[in-house]
């Protein structure tokens, strides 16, 4: 398998041979570990090693070559890892030499037990996630969006003298503040001083950006036959639930005086713009999608169809439904913390951290409520298995 994004496990990376060798003595000592990148992964015995964290692992049926890198890892109330460089086959079995070059340990325990999910009584369908990123710049800015501003702003046109909607570009001027706070700017009578003022909590003071030079503004007005203004950021929220200042709605008067009122209709229409931009840049993929394991916390999944690897190997997370069967879909969101995908077949495996769910009361109760349940009889079922081999 090919790692296409990296996972965001917060890990301590161990270069030190004495560390590594600490390791190796104290936790994985005869023990089995995985090979990354595998699923389900492939499992290696660690049979010994040296003062040089030089280690023998048994590798099974796996033939890596010389000079191969392979990161092996267990999960031991911690994750750790061991990324090591093979040298070269023993001659005895299936036993290779391999030079540790670091290791690695999650900083933080597993917080949630993973459950193993058979076949289809839980699976992921309705999938939503944006076809194209959207980002704050004007180098990235995708046709859906420029057709939705230029749209609205021909609406805007008909109703006011002025009328633009662009994308926020040069730092250090009004619209740079304006991106930055999120908050809208009323200017009530382009003539006076006053007009500059917000009008209460919640808008730009324009006055104090201008300061001292409050009166070349007011006579910048003047000859552009201003009377008053409206500018209000469009933000756009993304998929992830982060917020993008993404560009500005700016109106003007010649004949009246705008109130608070007037922001409060671009300010709807802002949003809107948001819906419609979101609507355009949103794909919708009802398959179902088959779920390897979950927890409290997270859930691992694999995905097979052909557009949803491609729109999903590229974003930071998506809202999906959450199906256990024989029962009404949980609308959740994820974030993506690791993805690999197969060679071969092209699967692509994701790491998912469950971050939220829908407006819908009760539907991250009912997610866990259902977790609970399958750790119980999971529990139930190590027991009886620990029984049946005579374990304490």
């Amino acid at each position: 398998m090919e790692p296409v994004r990296k996972s965001q496990r917060e890990l301590e990376i161990i270069y030190e041979a004495d560390k590594i060798q600490h390791l190796l003595k104290k936790y994985l000592a005869n023990q089995t570990l995985f090979v990354q990148g595998y699923d389900p992964p492939h499992p290696v015995k660690l049979a010994g090693f040296s003062d040089l964290n030089t280690v023998s692992l048994d590798m099974g049926q796996l033939e890596p070559a010389p000079d191969t890198e392979l990161t092996i890892f267990r999960i031991l109330g911690r994750y750790m890892h061991l990324h090591c460089k093979i040298t070269g086959a023993t001659g005895q079995g299936n036993l290779y030499h391999a030079v540790v070059q670091h290791a690695a340990i999650s900083r933080m325990d597993r917080s949630a037990l993973r459950l193993p999910v058979q076949g289809d009584e839980i699976y992921l369908t309705n999938f939503r996630a944006s076809k194209h990123t959207i980002d704050a710049t004007l180098f990235n800015i995708p046709t859906s969006v420029k057709v939705n501003f230029g749209t609205v702003e021909q609406e805007l046109k008909k109703k006011h003298d002025f009328a633009k909607i662009d994308v926020f570009a040069r730092r250090g001027d009004l619209l740079d503040e304006i991106r930055k706070s999120g908050l809208p700017v009323l200017v009530r009578d382009a003539r006076e001083a006053a007009g500059f003022k917000p009008p209460g909590p919640g808008y730009f003071d324009y006055a104090a950006f201008l300061d001292d030079t409050i009166r070349k503004t007011i006579e910048q007005y003047r000859r552009e036959k201003a009377l008053s203004e409206i500018i209000v950021p469009v933000i756009y929220v993304t998929h992830d639930f982060s917020s993008i200042p993404l560009g500005y709605i700016r109106v003007q008067s010649r004949t009246r005086a705008y109130t608070e009122d007037d922001v409060a209709e671009i300010r709807e229409l802002a949003f809107q713009l948001v819906d419609r931009i979101r609507d355009s840049n949103t794909v919708f993929i009802q398959e179902k999608q088959e779920v390897i394991n979950l927890s409290r916390g997270g859930l691992k999944c694999l995905i097979t169809h052909p557009e949803l690897k491609e729109y999903l190997q590229r974003q930071n997370g998506f809202t999906f439904d959450l199906v256990f069967k024989m029962q009404a879909p949980i609308t959740l969101y994820g974030v993506i913390r690791g993805a690999y995908a197969t060679r071969g077949t092209g699967e692509l495996t994701l790491s998912i951290q469950i971050s939220g769910s829908s407006s819908r009361d009760g539907e991250m109760k009912r997610f866990l409520d259902n977790i609970q349940r399958y750790e119980a009889r999971y529990i139930e079922q190590l027991e009886k298995r620990k029984k049946l081999l005579g374990q304490k």
